[in-house]
């Protein structure tokens, strides 16, 4: 054969295998499991759109440098503490921001208990991560803690007192299950802490349930606008759309009344500055006629595999799934995490919290790293 002819020959082969070579790649791509690429470019009106470029937010109002939370849990009493989030802690640590440790409770007689770790407090600090402790409000003390302005003062002044004997960057209020009736009384109790934590140069952040499809007894006692006034920044809690007490089961997070919410808080807290996305690591297993079990991602994984079920994915909520006996599960992974980070880097808020460290599918961390960097 000519040398000409033999050039042709090798040379057409060569296309063929790289259009083959294409071809594989972007049918593998196309056949499903999360996106590693980037997330989409923020809206415009959002902080890094072309119409309002970093740092400044809407009204050239300066954005936070980003933060990347991790809520940490030994979630069984006697449990050691280098179970539960640790392990989570330490290997991702570089991938966050800071964490916020699940250690006090306001009482009735505006005390605080405290089940703090001396050697958890020491590692995160070793690890250069800034701690925001939560403070949660004791079952049968929400009327005193809220509702008795003595009482209020004396909780507030304890945890003013706690952030700076224990060096804390902040604190997190994360008071639930409070009803309507203390609208006023929670924004009365943040305006008083608030005051007294900006001269400290200390960040106070308040968890609020989501306000978009959630049931007035449930989200009614956070006024949005008026605590925007009253925190450095607002955490919603973007999560237990069916929760373990739910009539039915169903995912933890759809994606529509994920982004929903996210954009009813931008609107209502002055901008995205002012907003902290939840991001929900874990699932629940309900067996009919019970209250569902919340487990974590390895947890159902190793159930859909003891029991031969099949995980399919909602399309449509973004969330994987399976049934076994009488049994359904719903959790969180790596593709449905995906999804929501794609629409929280869409809005471009001050961060993300992730509940709960430990529970999480570890593959979500290089994709909050690629989606949603803790620098901008």
């Amino acid at each position: 054969m000519p040398k000409e002819r033999v050039t042709i020959v090798r040379y057409s082969k060569l296309l063929t295998y790289i259009v083959l070579i294409i071809f594989v790649i972007t049918a593998i791509g196309l056949l499903g499991g999360c996106s590693n690429k980037p997330a989409p470019k923020p809206l415009p009106g959002m902080p890094g759109s072309p119409e309002n470029p970093a740092p400044g937010g809407p009204g050239k109002v300066a954005m936070p440098p980003r933060l990347v939370l991790g809520y940490y849990e030994n979630p069984w009493p006697g449990t050691p503490d280098k179970t539960g989030s640790f392990p989570s802690m330490k290997a991702f640590a570089k991938s966050m921001t800071g964490v916020g440790p699940f250690w006090y409770k306001a009482t009735k007689d505006g005390s605080l208990e405290s089940k703090e770790s001396q050697m958890v407090y020491d590692t995160t600090k070793g690890l250069g991560l800034k701690m925001y402790p939560l403070i949660t409000n004791k079952t049968g003390s929400t009327d005193a803690v809220l509702g008795d302005p003595g009482t209020r003062s004396k909780v507030v002044d304890n945890i003013v007192k706690l952030v700076q004997e224990k060096q804390y960057d902040g604190a997190n209020i994360d008071f639930e299950l409070l009803p309507p009736k203390h609208r006023d009384n929670l924004t009365a109790f943040m305006s008083e802490l608030y005051a007294k934590m900006k001269p400290l140069n200390k960040t106070l952040i308040i968890s609020v349930f989501p306000q978009v499809d959630v049931a007035e007894d449930v989200s009614g006692a956070y006024n949005y606008p008026e605590l925007a006034k009253n925190a450095d920044f607002l955490q919603i809690m973007t999560y237990d759309y069916h929760w373990s007490t739910s009539p039915k089961p169903g995912p933890i997070a759809p994606i529509d009344w994920y982004e929903k919410n996210i954009k009813y808080a931008i609107d209502n807290c002055g901008g995205p500055h002012k907003v902290i996305i939840g991001v929900g690591a874990y699932g629940y297993d309900w067996v009919q006629g019970k209250d569902g079990e919340t487990i974590t991602y390895v947890e159902a994984i190793v159930r859909a595999e003891q029991n031969g079920a099949k995980i399919m994915y909602d399309e449509a909520a973004q969330s994987p799934h399976f049934k076994y006996n009488n049994h359904e599960v719903w959790f969180e992974n790596d593709k449905s995490t995906a999804a929501k980070l794609d629409v929280v880097a869409k809005y471009n808020p001050a961060g993300i919290a992730l509940w709960r460290l430990g529970q999480e599918q570890p593959e979500i961390w290089p994709l909050i790293d690629s989606k949603f960097p803790k620098q901008q």
